[in-house]
């Protein structure tokens, strides 16, 4: 079979060469649907924490930190904060936007629609962290609210974005008179795992095969 890569996100290994990535640009989804998040329970946490992840194959979850400034003339974030899924104890509280002349807009790098507030920490202390991840408005604002409003604040958040892809034609020999193949591949993922799961069959039964091993 031979491979041809219609857009080379990421690179591929083609006739022995191997091709370096291309720059990506990652695009940032800025949505406030909690269908595109879900909570997981992490084992290692004995207090039922729980961590947000993207919902979708095709997004991930990446950790924005920043520094929000704050003084005792200027004590608000300046964000505008939504918490777009709520059940119980969880939740997910989000930014919705900045206040026109706040903090928020003075922050070290953008905060977007759709960023996921997971911790905070006063400007270096961060002895003073709380973890915001998978909690409802009300205790993410009561945390909020425990640290100083006279200093800086660092704010950690998770932005979806777009997994870089490659779409990949396998094409056959016309011996064997079938379709070409296509499938869409993610950075990161497994060539061979993802051809498998295709139906993509990877050895001829008639071929000889020396990648048993050898024997003792």
């Amino acid at each position: 079979y031979m491979l041809f890569p219609s857009m080379a996100a990421f690179g591929l290994l083609l006739s022995g060469t191997p091709h370096p990535p291309l720059a990506v640009r990652v695009r940032p989804t800025m949505s406030l649907d909690p269908a595109d998040w879900k909570l997981l329970s992490r084992r290692d946490q004995v207090d039922g924490a729980l961590t947000l992840a993207a919902a979708e194959a095709g997004t991930e979850a990446q950790v924005v930190t920043v520094t929000i400034p704050r003084s005792d003339d200027a004590p608000s974030l300046g964000l505008l904060l939504d918490e777009i899924a709520t059940s119980g104890d969880a939740g997910i509280v989000a930014v919705e936007g900045l206040v026109e002349g706040g903090n928020g807009e003075k922050a070290t790098a953008p905060l977007l629609p759709g960023d996921a507030l997971v911790a905070a920490a006063e400007e270096g202390k961060p002895t003073t962290g709380v973890s915001l991840e998978g909690l409802p408005f009300d205790s993410v604002v009561e945390r909020l609210s425990s640290l100083s409003s006279a200093v800086g604040v660092v704010v950690s958040v998770k932005r979806l974005v777009r997994k870089p892809r490659a779409t990949v034609t396998v094409r056959f020999p016309e011996a064997e008179g079938r379709e070409d193949a296509r499938m869409t591949l993610y950075q990161g993922a497994n060539l061979r795992r993802a051809m498998l799961s295709s139906g993509v069959a990877l050895n001829d039964p008639l071929a000889r095969r020396f990648d048993a091993g050898a024997r003792a």
